[in-house]
């Protein structure tokens, strides 16, 4: 993975959605990858776009801590483990505003979001 990669993966997502007649997701693909928590220009800005970053902090193959989960990328990525970890207090950070937004404890959101995850991979 490089940077680029990362940026990629959420520009080329957003443009996706966009070509398919959902614009309004677009901003919150663009800026839902890590790399982008450390770039000012590109940071998740408005609900929509930091739920979808937050949820994403959780994911790989199952749902998972976002610890664990910057732990997971920097594993494979590991010329990237000091951005990864330059990200990890901007994640939690964002998720604590997030949970604190809902009126709902970082707890219950992970709660919440575990309970989506199962959910939909039960369908």
């Amino acid at each position: 993975m490089t940077q680029t990669d990362g940026e990629r993966h959420g520009v080329l997502g957003a443009q996706w959605m966009a070509e398919r007649g959902f614009p309004e997701l677009a901003e919150p693909i663009a800026s839902h990858p890590i790399v982008c928590l450390l770039d000012p220009s590109r940071t998740p800005r408005g609900w929509a776009s930091v739920a979808v970053a937050v949820a994403d902090r959780h994911v790989a193959q199952e749902f998972i801590s976002i610890d664990e989960r910057i732990d997971e990328q920097a594993g494979r990525y590991p010329a990237f483990h000091a951005s990864l970890e330059a990200a990890r207090a901007p994640a939690h950070a964002m998720q604590a505003d997030l949970a604190a937004a809902s009126g709902i404890s970082v707890d219950e959101l992970e709660a919440r979001l575990r309970a989506a995850w199962d959910e939909g991979r039960e369908r």
